[in-house]
């Protein structure tokens, strides 16, 4: 879906900007289908009356909705990354993907914060339904809404004009989108196969990590039931909170990595300064040349996102010799530092190769020249003061200024790349995030089959219980807790280890490409 929400935005000539009319639609799609999920039974029973079929209706309903929010809520999202692309310079677009990572980090933070009240009790019935489900869909739709509207308020989008090579008709952009993903440039194909192979060392973890904590407690730390005893809704209900408490503490690490990690990386090439920096002369020499050292070793961004896959495979490789809940609970907190840099890395990488490709004065979306399609104008009520500033970059090419002795002086650019510093038209953005969402997506097919592969080999059938050390194995039939066999969800963490290692190597020979 994003890839074809992108490629329709690259092309938009909307007045109101390229990506701001399918992010506010994508929005309000998400939220009206967010409302209509908490409350489908009393909608369905508008229209069908007690009984079999309304209860047909109402799942046939709900699945739909879960399908609708799936796609409009991957529109948001390209739009969005598509707008930090498309306003920010290259030297500038580290910094805005990690700011999206720690404000998606505090999103994660307020929604644990938030589900772990009592909204029912909190809030009377008429505000938001009578049960808790109800009102977290009213809170979610209500914050989406409200936070793309701040952003469509306060982003000055460049509006594309038409030109000859503006057909959108569906055919053509699947054909250009597919041609695009076959025909990548060297540095964005290569980092989207470090995407790929960073997702499938993720999706277990993901997808799994809850559920191995509790799991873990109830294999090797929970006191025997008593026989003829059952707590099985006990059980589950405990293996969710204890699994809601390690990804809460994951999401704090992730937070505070994300706020702290971006000052450690290195700055892209093109923000670099001409001069050598130097340490205040207060100092002394000693902590002169421990500093410069220091700088010398700040690892780039493509360094740390190496880095981060290798800590996160050293973290999970010891998941099937974990036999604790506070060694589980542990290791899912640590591997919130290598997500920050995961949910950051890519997306700054990718925002600074793409302003590189799209900032030349004749760049297209299909890789033609054409004059005249990178043509821009302000959008709507910023159509003046966006054209000033445009007008004001390019007399900065040809300008003439004072120096200190008072000669005057005839200022050019420097080089080919002066240009690249400022941030692009954008009109590569979208296919292009479209196409890195594409990588993120695979990578779940693969992790998902190699997870049924795990699952079916180590993880007994319900007519297996018997053989769990337990004395009542009526009560754990859908539970593996013989302490001597292998834990399925660690062997998948395991395998996931093992592909992050994989990422990693693809991120080194991501250095060396051009």
């Amino acid at each position: 879906m994003q890839p074809i929400v992108g490629a329709y935005a690259d092309k938009s000539t909307s007045k109101y900007g390229r990506r701001r009319p399918y992010m506010i639609a994508g929005a309000l799609i998400t939220g009206i289908g967010l409302l209509l999920l908490g409350w489908t039974a009393e909608v369905v029973g508008i229209f069908v009356s007690e009984g079999q079929a309304k209860k047909d209706a109402t799942l046939l309903v709900a699945i739909l909705c879960i399908y609708a929010l799936d796609f409009s809520v991957n529109a948001v999202q390209a739009c969005c990354r598509s707008l930090i692309v498309d306003t920010l310079p290259i030297s500038q677009q580290q910094s805005g993907s990690a700011w999206a990572s720690r404000l998606t980090a505090v999103g994660h933070l307020l929604g644990y914060f938030i589900g772990s009240f009592d909204l029912v009790a909190i809030f009377p019935g008429w505000l938001g339904g009578d049960t808790q489900f109800k009102k977290m869909t009213l809170i979610a739709a209500s914050a989406l809404w409200f936070t793309v509207g701040v952003t469509s308020w306060a982003v000055t989008e460049r509006i594309r004009l038409s030109g000859d090579n503006d057909s959108t008709t569906v055919k053509e952009v699947l054909a250009n989108l597919w041609h695009r993903t076959l025909n990548l440039p060297p540095r964005i194909q290569a980092i989207c196969w470090v995407q790929f192979w960073n997702w499938v060392g993720w999706f277990p973890f993901l997808f799994y990590s809850s559920t191995f904590v509790g799991e873990i407690y109830y294999r090797y730390e929970h006191p025997p039931p008593t026989p003829g005893s059952s707590d099985e809704h006990d059980a589950l209900g405990n293996i969710g909170r204890l699994g809601s408490v390690a990804l809460v503490i994951f999401s704090l690490i992730t937070f505070c990595s994300s706020i702290l990690l971006p000052y450690v990386v290195k700055a892209p090439e093109a923000g670099e300064s001409k001069f050598t920096p130097r340490p205040p002369p207060s100092l002394t020499k000693s902590l002169q040349t421990v500093l410069v050292k220091a700088a010398s070793m700040q690892p780039d961004l493509t360094s740390a996102w190496m880095l981060s896959n290798l800590l996160f495979a050293v973290i999970t490789i010891f998941a099937p010799w974990t036999r604790s809940l506070r060694s589980a609970t542990a290791l899912v907190a640590l591997c919130g530092v290598p997500w920050a840099i995961s949910c950051w890395a890519p997306f700054g990488l990718l925002g600074i190769e793409i302003n590189k490709l799209s900032s030349g004065p004749h760049a297209t979306i299909n890789g033609s020249f054409a004059p005249g399609y990178s043509a821009v104008r302000g959008s709507v009520d910023e159509a003046d003061r966006s054209d000033d500033i445009e007008m004001q970059e390019a007399r900065q090419h040809h300008r003439i200024a004072s120096d200190a002795s008072g000669v005057l002086q005839l200022h050019h650019p420097e080089d080919t790349t002066t240009h690249a510093a400022h941030s692009s038209t954008g009109e590569l953005a979208g296919i292009y995030l479209g196409v890195l969402n594409v990588y993120t997506t695979l990578p779940q097919f693969v992790g998902t089959f190699l997870s049924w592969i795990v699952f079916s080999i180590l993880e007994p059938g319900a007519n297996d219980a018997a053989l769990a050390d337990d004395t009542d194995p009526e009560h754990h039939k859908w539970l593996n807790l013989k302490q001597n066999a292998p834990n399925a969800i660690a062997v998948c963490m395991f395998v996931g280890a093992l592909c992050s290692v994989v990422s990693a190597e693809a991120a080194r020979r991501l250095r060396n490409v051009d």
